[in-house]
């Protein structure tokens, strides 16, 4: 499955890429591996992003440590190691709160989902063979499902992209640098 199964046309987009100089296999490993308290600049992001949140006494659960992967807003949609992993659903992230509960969708609901008042988002990580090393790739796509929705969800947008998108960067540079680090001392071991 990729983005294209799921999201065509949407509204924002951020892609990020990195050559990582170690086997596919120890790249989807390390990607699976990253948790949140190796993400600084992710943990006060995210803290930031959910201060509303934990101030008004919920989701108190969401910045524990844990792998990052299992920190998106949006559920898994896919897994196929070491080549791709996409996430996908509905948000109201504009919302001071978080907005309402957004429903459990598969790739195909969510292709189809256009109920006004929430954004579909999906994002993926591809792992690419390249040069004798890995390319890992992040791409984040976001529709709204409506004109008012999408002047709102603009706002929002404007203040966090910046914020997602160095998100994404220190997450391909975690990776990296627990990637390479393993492939060296496989390479002096063997």
């Amino acid at each position: 499955m990729d983005l294209d199964d799921v999201l065509l046309n949407p509204h924002y987009v951020t892609r990020q890429a990195r050559w990582i100089d170690a086997p596919p296999d120890v790249v989807w490993e390390e990607l699976h591996a990253v948790q949140l308290s190796g993400l600084p600049v992710t943990v006060v992001l995210s803290a930031a992003r959910f201060l509303p949140v934990l101030l008004s006494g919920h989701g108190l659960g969401q910045l524990r440590d844990r792998p990052f992967l299992e920190s998106l807003p949006v559920p898994l949609l896919a897994s196929e190691p070491p080549r791709s992993v996409v996430f996908g659903g509905v948000l109201q992230a504009w919302r001071l709160r978080g907005g309402e509960e957004p429903p459990s969708l598969d790739a195909e609901h969510l292709h189809n989902w256009m109920k006004p008042g929430w954004v579909k988002a999906v994002m993926d990580f591809r792992l690419t063979p390249s040069r004798g090393g890995t390319e890992l790739s992040s791409e984040t796509r976001v529709l709204a499902t409506d004109y008012a929705t999408r002047r709102r969800f603009t706002r929002y947008w404007l203040f966090v992209q910046p914020g997602s998108t160095a998100i994404r960067w220190e997450v391909l540079t975690a990776v990296q640098l627990r990637a390479e680090g393993r492939a060296r001392s496989r390479t002096l071991q063997g």
